[in-house]
């Protein structure tokens, strides 16, 4: 099958594009960045998705769209710019994924769609209540799929919570794992008493080969989640565990943790944003049983085997200077 991935230079489109070719699917790569793979089954598209004829031009003869390219606050501070990334584009593979007559259009939104004050688990059905402009964003994205669906496009949305594995971008979970590879205190907002779900970057890759097999996906939204969710601290303990250090926390109350993140915010220097403050202060956990009943996915690692990948995947960057 030929597939394009948009954001396949980035975190999560990387990884993707890296297990579509071992699987022996052909990839078109978009993204305004090149992702430097070398595959004879790899093409590369280097064009903002925000340029509808860019983007007729990058889908034309593919079989799937995999859209996952997506800008977030913490990357991209231009609320402009990431409304053109994640509404016009969307709005754009969507125009022509139809006019292409492709088979098949899967999106990653987001839990933020359902916003704070979720319960717990929090189910597909929950109320949609997105607090920050990405939340929204994917929220309106979510019903322009769900439009073209109605007029015959093959859609399949999946929601996952924060990302996490080799690769791993994210600011403030890359100062937390460098603060434990140096011996140092890590933070925990609130005592670090929440559960936080998380879910492995190839988990993610494999429900959206599951999407392409699987004809009961067709339509579908579903969550993705890891299993068995630590508390924060329960999973920083775990990384000072994994490389023999001793466990150092900076206990925050949420009073002060949320003064300081929303000052930092507002000059664009914290490395998290308040909402994510606001998810990390409670549980955040969201049921995957839509998934596992639909289309037979099953999470292969819990949150803490993920961050152990993703730490000794950091930890080797930094060592080796790449």
């Amino acid at each position: 099958m030929r597939i394009a991935i948009s954001g396949s230079s980035g975190y999560l489109g990387g990884r993707v594009t890296a297990a579509a070719l071992s699987r022996g699917h052909e990839v078109v790569g978009i993204d305004i960045k090149p992702s430097g793979i070398k595959d004879d089954r790899f093409s590369e598209h280097l064009i903002d998705i925000a340029d509808i004829e860019a983007v007729d031009r990058a889908v034309n003869g593919v079989d799937a769209v995999f859209h996952l390219a997506a800008a977030l606050a913490q990357f991209v501070r231009d609320e402009t710019r990431m409304r053109k990334t994640n509404v016009d584009g969307t709005a754009n593979l969507l125009k022509a994924a139809k006019i292409n007559k492709i088979k098949k259009f899967v999106f990653t939104s987001s839990v933020e769609v359902y916003g704070i004050d979720v319960p717990t688990p929090c189910p597909e059905d929950a109320p949609i209540n997105p607090i920050c402009q990405y939340g929204r964003e994917k929220v309106e994205c979510e019903k322009m799929c769900k439009d073209y669906g109605k007029e015959g496009l093959d859609v399949t949305i999946f929601r996952p919570p924060t990302i996490n594995g080799p690769g791993q971008n994210e600011p403030f979970l890359v100062s937390q794992m460098e603060a434990v590879y140096r011996g140092k205190a890590t933070l925990l907002p609130g005592g670090g008493r929440s559960r936080l779900q998380m879910v492995d970057v190839d988990d993610v890759a494999d429900a959206l080969f599951l999407a392409l097999e699987r004809p009961e996906a067709v339509g579908a939204v579903m969550n993705l989640g890891s299993e068995n969710v630590p508390t924060l601290r329960g999973m920083a303990q775990a990384l000072y565990e994994h490389i023999g250090r001793g466990p150092k926390f900076i206990s925050i109350p949420a009073l002060p943790a949320r003064i300081v993140v929303r000052g930092l915010s507002a000059i664009g220097l914290s490395p998290i944003e308040p909402q994510h403050l606001e998810i990390a202060l409670k549980d955040y956990v969201f049921d995957n049983s839509r998934a596992k009943e639909l289309i037979g996915w099953r999470p292969k690692k819990d949150d803490i085997e993920s961050a152990k990948a993703a730490f000794d995947d950091h930890i080797k960057r930094i060592e080796t200077g790449s």
